[in-house]
């Protein structure tokens, strides 16, 4: 499957495409005959989001989030309730035992950053290559769909991704 990381290259090859269609050129340069150049666009999300593989996938980041949301939760609880009894404690508790309190708020905090940051990333991994492999499964449609229906190229509707080229 052609496809570009960036999309950089991809938007120069649909632009160079649509530049032969919008100058009158039938395409023949490119695909040596008298047949005119032919290109194909799908919505790869929609083909994506409504496959078994791509439901699939849709929840398995879901029950991640709300895993992450329910740990990022408790997290948050145990730092209100420090802030709750630095609070109710203020006048009576020692600035040893405030100091303390504090210092395991921060650490808390800290810790929910750094667990949501490394969680997001996670998260971003797994969605990534969940698409990579439906990406994968789909290669062979889209080629046999390029060869039945004589397409030259196959675009997907976001902008500058090329989805399959012959």
């Amino acid at each position: 499957m052609s496809k570009s990381e960036s999309g950089f290259p991809a938007v120069l090859f649909a632009a160079a495409a649509f530049a032969i269609l919008a100058a009158g050129g039938s395409g023949a340069a490119l695909a040596q005959d008298d047949r005119p150049f032919t290109i194909a666009v799908v919505d790869l999300d929609a083909v994506v989001a409504n496959s078994p593989a791509g439901r699939a996938l849709a929840q398995e980041i879901d029950a991640f989030q709300r895993s992450v949301q329910s740990e990022v939760d408790r997290r948050r609880d145990e730092a209100r309730s420090l802030q709750q009894e630095l609070r109710e404690g203020a006048g009576t508790m020692t600035p040893a035992r405030q100091a303390e309190l504090r210092q395991s708020l921060e650490r808390i905090m800290n810790d929910v950053r750094r667990y949501t940051d490394d969680q997001q990333r996670e998260g971003q991994r797994r969605q990534s290559e969940g698409l990579r492999a439906i990406e994968q499964q789909l290669e062979p449609v889209f080629e046999q769909l390029q060869a039945e229906m004589g397409y030259d190229v196959i675009l997907n509707m976001v902008p500058g991704v090329v989805v399959m080229a012959g």
